[in-house]
């Protein structure tokens, strides 16, 4: 090797250039760091200063309000000399002297030239007998200057919020104090002007008590003689207050005011003073620090220069000895030096060269060894391998192949599998042979137990022949358990049927032309309710199962499970015309653990259309528009949806016309049958909308119901009964009793807290106001509304149930809930059951006997009058009598009544 190889080195040059970065780099973050702390300190300093000219400004508006109070008292106390006022003209004057040098800072124009016209007219405005000059001193201009110039000063020292609010505090006080002085000392002030300029000085001295508390840290002795002082001038506002006590309280106020704000300036001023002092400490050190650091730098860049050149005189010498066949002279030579890498990494270069050989050597141990483990792998692995050769004949074949197959040649294999596994198999071997490529795929072996197994065929060519590995693994576990899985994707697991999702994988492969309906039984969250979810189940389960008998006649169907309580179907080629056939599809009783349960259904349909999410909507909407109406079998049409759009209309119009009292109040009268007595009346809601017209109750109300609004709609309700009541309270409307509809989706505690509220102000309110329960059954099922309907029965309100007699408004509802009155359902007094009147004579003696007020709804005629009478019946309402009449021709039809009805 010749030297000229270690001439140059690049190593010297990256160590030269590190070097120099990081002294540079150390004097860049020294010197800024000084720079900054620097900074630091010019800015307490303009901090300072600004404070300075604040004690300046404060102290010349202090003393010039003194020197006025002062010049008031002597004037309206006829002093014979100016002995008061004097000290307080020379302090102003002294300090608008140092004023006067602090407008060059601190202040924009606009402050500048205000303040050099106050501080240029101060010795007049002084020597002013009258208030003139004294009411143009720009003391706002003055309050703003001094409070940013002490705000700044807080800031800086980073001061808590309390201080800022003590400090906005005291300068409210001198300005209440400036503006009022005036009239403060005055010979005969004006008392209420006085008590409103001291009432706030005082009110002020209360929030600064506030604020000590709050920060205990501000309770200085100047703040604590300003509350005390700014206290006692609140308690000379009597009217035979003297002139010489509101001056000196007066005058003792103002002065702790300008001491306290003083004392604010000093705190941080102080402040200020200990983080200047600190700052420049911190600015010198690390200038210090930072020259330090950069002699230090230097000597080492000085001192690893000439090792560097030292270990490269060695490594020339030392590169001349590296062949590994001679031992290198370490006495010559330092053991460890910068460029023992490099002679190591020249070493390992010479050394690989002796060991080519070597490596070649054992290229071929390498190869041998492999055979062997693909030797073992063929025989140890748990995968069946076969080696075939290209006529298909088997040439080796591992234990594991032999299990599955025996000495079966590849033709009788072949016969084992399904007509689909053969093809596979053809295809996948002639696809191998003409391409060269891998082929897999899953085969279903046939047999007593069935086997899915995954065969890989792998082409494997030695020389100019050309074999193949048949590689087979058992996937019989693993594809049973995606059918599993799938299955629990796509059926519902109590009924077996389709769930969703299933359902609609299944209509994509269908030919879609029929009808979609949506099943649902009413009666299965009952059922839940009363026995358990299991029996409600087994209740869709073997309905689902009589179904599925009844549709076996039908080629094309889907049947599935689309809710908990909802069945959806599809049978193709049925249209509307067919609704009896469809009908007839659906048992209406069944047998449940040797009970016979009624089945109550409600079903949705439309005409199909390829689109399932379409056709679904359609039968909701369907199925919907059967609910509200209470019908049990429903077709989309166009005019569902208008009857829909007509419902969003209405739940879109509903709350403005809560709000906007658009709802109002009609009112039935009820009668005491036997002497023809008006006793009450039922107060019923109507809605009049301007632009739609007149929209039925039971819209609106079912409407409210479903769109969450009927707590809202039934506070108005109450709030229109109450004060129709409180209207007729000294009139001789007063002892008529409203009945005020509540329905269970109203049962709230925000509905019990008003009725509760209502009696603390009409303690009366109970004795006229009767409950009207709808819809009781839903009251029955939950524990909540019970209990609330008890507080409303133990605040004295009379509880009545509607519908009585009809779905589960019947005697089991009074056994559950605090009722004091029946109304018996119109059914009974003019409707289809009107000729039972053995309900009638049952009812009436079953209220008699439970001390309750029964009550007949819908009495049309003469007759209905006799039979309701005849039965018992105490109460009656109906358009015998009247139809809902609003609030004025109600009061008018009672005056006509007055007396006998019947």
């Amino acid at each position: 090797m010749g030297s000229n190889r270690f001439a140059k080195i690049p190593y010297r040059i990256y160590t030269m250039a590190l070097a120099v970065a990081c002294l540079i780099g150390v004097l860049l973050f020294g010197l800024g760091l000084s720079y900054y702390w620097k900074e630091k300190h010019v800015a307490v300093d303009e901090t300072v200063r600004d404070l300075n000219h604040a004690s300046d400004l404060a102290g010349v508006e202090s003393y010039l309000v003194l020197h006025h109070a002062a010049k008031l008292y002597e004037t309206n106390s006829e002093q014979p000399t100016a002995l008061l006022s004097a000290p307080y003209r020379e302090r102003a004057l002294q300090y608008n002297l140092q004023l006067l040098d602090d407008f060059e800072t601190g202040v924009d124009e606009r402050e500048r030239e205000a303040l050099l016209r106050f501080s240029e007219e101060l010795e007049d405005t002084l020597n002013e007998d009258g208030s003139s000059r004294f009411q143009a001193v720009p003391f706002d201009v003055i309050e703003s200057i001094n409070r940013r110039w002490l705000y700044q000063g807080l800031e800086r020292t980073a001061q808590e919020n309390t201080a800022y609010e003590l400090t906005d505090a005291i300068m409210r006080m001198q300005m209440a104090f400036v503006e009022g002085v005036t009239n403060l000392l005055a010979e005969t002030p004006d008392q209420d002007q006085l008590e409103f300029e001291v009432s706030t000085i005082a009110n002020e001295a209360r929030l600064i008590e506030d604020i000590v508390a709050t920060d205990p840290s501000l309770g200085t002795k100047s703040v604590e003689d300003l509350i005390e002082s700014a206290l006692a001038l609140g308690r000379v506002t009597a009217a035979n207050s003297t002139l010489e006590a509101r001056y000196v309280n007066g005058t003792s106020f103002y002065e702790d005011s300008h001491a306290a704000l003083q004392a604010v300036r000093s705190a941080a001023d102080d402040t200020l003073m200990t983080e200047r002092d600190r700052y420049g400490t911190l600015a010198i050190a690390l200038l210090f620090i930072t020259l330090l650091l950069s002699g230090a730098l230097l000597f080492a860049l000085c001192s690893t220069r000439k090792m560097y050149a030292h270990d490269l005189s060695h490594l020339k010498a030392r590169a001349l000895a590296i062949d590994p066949s001679t031992e290198p002279v370490e006495d010559s030579f330092p053991p460890s030096h910068d460029f023992r890498g490099i002679e190591d990494e020249l070493r390992e270069i010479a050394a690989s060269v002796h060991s080519t050989v070597h490596t070649l050597e054992t290229k071929s141990n390498d190869l041998l060894r492999y055979h062997e483990r693909w030797s073992s792998l063929f025989s140890e692995t748990g995968l069946a391998i076969a080696l075939i050769d290209d006529t298909y004949n088997f040439i080796e074949r591992n234990d594991v192949f032999r299990q599955f197959f025996g000495e079966r040649n590849l033709y009788e294999i072949n016969q084992l599998f399904t007509d689909t596994g053969r093809r596979l198999l053809r295809e996948a071997l002639a696809g191998v042979t003409e391409n060269g490529t891998n082929a897999q795929f899953i085969l279903h072996l046939k047999g007593e137990h069935v086997r899915f197994l995954n065969v890989k065929i792998i082409p494997l060519k030695r020389g100019e022949t050309l074999t193949y590995y048949l590689i087979l693994e058992d996937e019989t576990e693993r594809v049973e358990r995606e059918r599993k899985v799938d299955r629990l994707v796509r059926f519902d697991l109590a009924t077996e049927l389709y769930n969703e999702y299933g359902f609609l994988r299944a209509w994509e492969k269908q030919d879609i032309d029929g009808t979609f309906l949506l099943i649902k039984l009413n009666d299965f969250h009952h059922l839940v309710d009363w026995y358990d979810p299991t029996y409600a189940d087994l209740l869709m389960t073997e309905f689902a199962r009589h179904v599925e008998d009844r549709l076996e006649k039908y080629a094309h169907h889907l049947f599935g499970r689309y809710r908990d309580d909802t069945l959806m179907l599809y049978v193709k080629g049925l249209r509307n015309v067919d609704e009896t056939e469809l009908l007839e599809l659906f048992p209406t009783e069944l047998l449940i653990n040797q009970k016979r349960q009624t089945v109550h259904l409600q079903i949705g349909a439309t005409h199909t259309t390829p689109n399932f999410n379409d056709c679904l909507f359609e039968a909701t909407k369907a199925l919907q528009h059967a609910k509200e109406t209470r019908t049990p079998f429903v077709w989309y049409d166009s005019s569902i949806l208008a009857q829909l759009q007509w419902a969003a209309l209405i739940e879109q119009a509903l709350p403005e016309a809560i709000e906007q009292g658009h709802i109002t109040v009609a009112y039935q009268p009820q009668v005491e049958l036997k002497t023809g007595r008006v006793v009450g009346a039922e107060a019923l809601a109507r809605w009049q909308h301007p632009d739609i017209g007149n929209v039925p109750p039971n819209e609106f109300i079912r409407i409210a119901e479903r769109s969450d609004q009927i707590l809202w709609l039934s506070h108005s309700i109450l709030d229109l009964v109450v004060d129709q009541l409180v209207a007729w309270r000294d009139t001789p409307f007063a002892d008529i009793s409203l009945s005020y509809n509540l329905s269970a989706h109203s049962v709230d505690p925000s509905i019990v807290t008003k009725l509760r509220d209502l009696i603390a102000t009409y303690p009366w309110l109970p004795d006229r106001l009767k409950i009207e329960l709808t819809e009781s059954a839903d009251i029955m099922s939950h524990t909540n509304e019970l209990e609330r309907l008890e507080d409303i029965s133990d605040l004295g309100y009379c509880l009545s149930i509607d519908d009585f007699g009809t779905g589960y408004a019947s005697f089991e509802a009074i056994w559950h809930l605090p009722i004091q009155e029946v109304k018996i359902d119109r059914m009974y007094v003019s409707g289809k059951a009107k000729d039972s009147t053995s309900f009638l004579r049952a009812v009436s003696r079953f209220a008699s006997e439970q001390k309750l007020t029964s009550l007949a709804e819908g009495i049309e005629t003469k007759q209905d009058l006799e039979r309701i009478i005849a039965e018992g019946v105490e109460l009656g309402q109906g358009y015998y009598y009247a139809p809902a009449l609003d609030a004025t021709a109600f009061e008018a039809w009672v005056n006509d009544k007055r007396g006998p009805l019947a």
